[in-house]
């Protein structure tokens, strides 16, 4: 199993209450709020593998992208704090999508398992 369906099933779970949908790749009709992941990296080092994954959190308005991003971060915390995967926050940023005219902040995580 592709490790990005496990977090993807995780985050679905998560974000199921607030109807906020994860996507692995940009939907064609635009939800107002959601949140869209790919893999950057992926490694093995020590018989311990490595997968790096870039989110964005997609709204209407900065504010809300701000507070999606930070709900997603919560649950990453979480996915770390409840399972055998090591989450490590390795970065961030905002900015506008010029393509899809939302607000965007991104957040980049490093998971080991």
């Amino acid at each position: 199993m592709m490790f990005e369906t496990i977090v993807k099933d995780y985050l679905d779970n998560v974000f199921s209450e607030s109807g906020i949908p994860v996507f692995l790749e940009t939907p064609k009709n635009l939800p107002e709020k959601f949140i869209v992941f790919q893999r950057m990296d992926i490694g093995k080092a020590d018989h311990i593998d490595e997968i790096t994954l870039e989110f964005s959190a997609f709204a209407n308005s900065k504010y809300d992208a701000a507070l999606l991003d930070e709900s997603l971060r919560e649950a990453m915390d979480d996915l770390h704090n409840t399972s055998d995967i090591t989450v490590h926050l390795g970065g961030g940023n905002d900015n506008q999508d010029s393509v899809l005219k939302k607000y965007r902040f991104r957040s980049y995580f490093n998971l080991y398992y």
